[in-house]
């Protein structure tokens, strides 16, 4: 599932890279998952879930070879049972911060078969989302 960079990600990378303004180093990189209903775009983040046992998750990264302007979690990224339905998922973010923070990316859930066609997953009591490692990217474009 690709992601695209957040307007703070592009212009922050703006900034520091031609010189005008320095970029913090996120002291890590949480994912957060996003109801189906809101799809968030470079300016405005989704609507994040609460409640119901859910957290954001801390995720590790790294470049892949081929492409290499993708970065794709290094390791699966799994968060805990839903104590109660959190509704239908459809959405991810990348933010700077367990809680609160920088949103730095954003992306939809994808057919894993195909990498390409959005999805959308019921979150009912119990179950646990997971990504495996490799399959949550983000792409700069």
């Amino acid at each position: 599932m690709a992601g695209s960079a957040t307007l703070y990600t592009e212009q922050s990378v703006l900034g520091h890279t031609l010189g005008f303004a320095a970029m913090p180093e996120p002291a890590g990189a949480w994912i957060g998952l996003c109801d189906a209903a809101t799809a968030p775009t470079s300016t405005t983040g989704g609507v994040e879930l609460v409640g119901n046992g859910y957290a954001r998750q801390a995720a590790a990264f790294a470049l892949l070879t081929t492409p290499p302007n993708i970065a794709a979690n290094s390791a699966t990224v799994a968060f805990p049972p839903a104590t109660a339905s959190w509704g239908s998922i459809g959405w991810f973010e990348v933010w700077d911060a367990a809680s609160a923070g920088n949103r730095l990316y954003w992306g939809p859930l994808v057919d894993p078969a195909d990498g390409v066609t959005p999805v959308t997953r019921a979150v009912l009591s119990g179950d646990i989302v997971r990504f495996t490692a490799g399959v949550i990217e983000v792409q700069a474009t």
